[in-house]
């Protein structure tokens, strides 16, 4: 399969599988950085970490992990992933990171998510889509929310972040066509 099959090309962005390449310093700089990391389980990572990471995710049947790439520019700009998919019960989790700044609130994290929703009931025929985000987290919730997910249930103060304990946002959206 060529680079070009494994991309999934959206209207401002695409995605594909992200490789040891992509480990850079920028991407790093996205873990270690208290604003970007502020609603992670990650506070900071090393090279090291952070190139195991991406290389125990890659080739797995139950883990999508792709990079999210400006169209015009080629720049990587954050991540998503689907982990883990359990084709079995046709379910699967999903994260994603805007690492650059300079992308947020622009529309991108809702573009990435459709994508991946789409990816995950159209080529993995899987039946439902879930994740976790902390309450506070509103631009992810709006972002998730104008993909078509919905709120199941709020856990009050059950994810702990250094010390201070967070609502847990639990979402889902469910494939329309089975």
């Amino acid at each position: 399969m060529t680079d070009e099959e494994q991309k999934i090309i959206g209207e401002r962005i695409f995605l594909r599988p992200l490789t040891l390449a992509d480990a850079s310093d920028e991407y790093l700089s996205w873990l270690n950085d208290a604003q970007t990391n502020k609603y992670l389980e990650t506070r900071r990572e090393t090279m090291e970490g952070l190139k195991a990471y991406v290389a125990a995710r890659s080739g797995r049947k139950d883990v999508f992990f792709a990079g999210i790439f400006d169209k015009a520019t080629g720049a990587h700009i954050g991540n998503v992933k689907l982990e883990p998919i359990d084709l079995n019960k046709k379910t699967a989790v999903f994260g994603i990171l805007i690492g650059n700044p300079a992308y947020r609130g622009k529309g991108i994290g809702t573009e990435a998510t459709k994508l991946v929703v789409k990816y995950a009931f159209e080529d993995l025929q899987l039946h439902d889509v879930e994740l976790g985000v902390i309450a506070e987290n509103m631009a992810g919730c709006r972002a998730y929310e104008k993909a078509g997910f919905v709120v199941e249930k709020i856990e009050k103060g059950t994810i702990n972040h250094d010390g201070v304990l967070y609502d847990h946002v639990h979402m889902r959206i469910i494939n329309p066509n089975g």
